[in-house]
């Protein structure tokens, strides 16, 4: 019930550790020597304001913590009263952030409790710091392993992405003859047809002729669509020249959920008969890339997709929830925006990507049904 509420799940954690330390102090957990002070409830609710800042800022909480625990521990004698909170801090570091540094601050940040603690009790110090060790390594090592486990996702999303994008350019060359074989001899025919009406029927003769110019335009889009995928060397190019649906998006979604996310879909109209096959491209082309984009930098959290279908354009927005978990992200360069950019643009489209105030993240996109073209430019 939390996911997707990384703000709830903090909340959670933080109540839950301040409990159990005014737990352990109302019932002598551990080896007490003195009465609570007042101070030991106001490290307390110290800690656990702090627990809810873990996301944002996990190396202070930790020092924070560390601190705190260490005067409780001076100043009641009580080391077991901020263990939960202490191992909730050494996870969040050990999870986020540059893997060696977070792990040596982690570490070093154990070792200070671990002899620490184990000191105030020097009759039974190995005891002691072979109890602290176990306790305090345990939330390092989940952490870096649940590290590991995300990189390691992310590196099969990334390599089976590549493969499906040096399978499809070889589907696309095929699709490449096939536009220009199918736009010739549409040409070829309807030129034929006008030569034969040109006396006879001018009229009928007109009609084919503007089949003929309409085609040509087609073909042409077609062309700098499809020549433009075939010299990129980019990872970021569209894996299909036209889709055999172009309301079919299952294919797209299907991808998003094999990362781990999935999209719920508010579908208002339809493309029209005649929409440019460059425009269903881009919009197949900025859903896949943005909900990519997901999956590397938010994780498994909700999606919403709306496609609006207008008189002369298609409006599509892609919005999903704060990421679930500390994910380590995938630094960032920007290009896949760009290239969503100026895709939509280079359709006579816009597009607008940025971060929404809960944490989360928006693309609006609109796409015109068909791109502007003239014969003066080259293909």
């Amino acid at each position: 019930m939390l996911a997707g509420r990384p703000g709830l799940q903090d909340a959670t954690l933080a109540l839950a550790a301040a409990a159990f330390a005014v737990a352990a102090l109302a019932f002598d957990f551990g080896e007490a020597d003195s009465d609570p002070s007042a101070l030991a409830y106001v490290l307390i609710a110290i800690v656990g304001a702090g627990l809810l800042a873990r996301r944002r800022s996990p190396v202070a909480v930790l020092v924070v913590v560390v601190a705190a625990r260490l005067i409780m521990t001076g100043d009641t004698g009580n080391d077991v009263a901020l263990i939960p909170a202490a191992m909730i801090a050494l996870y969040t570091v050990a999870r986020t952030g540059d893997r060696r540094a977070s792990l040596m601050v982690a570490i070093g940040a154990a070792a200070v409790m671990m002899f620490v603690v184990a000191g105030f009790n020097s009759e039974e110090f190995m005891q002691e710091l072979a109890g602290e060790a176990a306790l305090m390594l345990l939330p390092i090592a989940v952490g870096d392993a649940v590290r590991s486990r995300a990189d390691r996702i992310r590196d099969l999303v990334d390599t089976e992405a590549a493969a499906r994008v040096q399978a499809e350019r070889i589907r696309i060359a095929r699709d490449l003859h096939d536009v220009v074989a199918h736009g010739l001899s549409t040409i070829a025919i309807q030129s034929g047809v006008a030569a034969h009406l040109l006396d006879r029927d001018p009229d009928q003769a007109r009609e084919s002729l503007e089949v003929i110019n309409t085609t040509g335009k087609h073909a042409l889009e077609e062309l700098r669509a499809m020549v433009g995928v075939l010299r990129s060397t980019d990872e970021d190019t569209p894996l299909r020249p036209t889709p055999a649906d172009p309301n079919d998006l299952s294919e797209v979604l299907a991808g998003a959920a094999n990362a781990g996310v999935t999209a719920t879909t508010d579908l208002d109209g339809h493309f029209p008969p005649d929409v440019g096959d460059a425009c269903v491209v881009a919009v197949h082309r900025i859903i896949q890339e943005a909900l990519t984009n997901v999956a590397r930098h938010a994780g498994p959290v909700p999606v919403e997709l709306a496609i609006h279908h207008g008189a002369g354009a298609v409006h599509v927005q892609i919005l999903n929830q704060p990421g679930t978990s500390l994910e380590q992200e995938v630094p960032s360069t920007g290009v896949g925006i760009i290239g969503m950019t100026e895709r939509a643009e280079t359709l006579g489209g816009s597009l607008r990507a940025q971060p929404t105030a809960d944490g989360g993240f928006v693309v609006d996109a609109t796409i015109p049904y068909h791109r502007p073209t003239s014969f003066s430019e080259e293909p």
